[in-house]
């Protein structure tokens, strides 16, 4: 009887421990993921005329007389 409860006991103490390693994985990627996310950035370009930044590919900075007005 008694080598049944420790049986028991020791499954439950790995379980536990189980959980709680997974636990630990799964915080220590969620804060690599969100250092990754706060690195990406995207590519600007600056306006000769009015000195806005906007994206690259971006035909329009809402200024007349800009090179950039579409």
């Amino acid at each position: 009887m008694v080598m049944k409860w420790l049986v028991l006991g020791l499954i439950v103490a790995g379980v536990w421990c189980g959980f709680k390693a997974i636990a630990r994985r799964n915080k220590a990627k969620q804060a690599e993921d969100m250092q990754r996310r706060e690195k990406v950035g995207e590519d600007m370009s600056q306006c000769a005329v009015c000195g806005t930044y906007v994206t690259a590919g971006q035909n329009d900075c809402g200024k007349d007389g800009c090179p950039y007005q579409g």
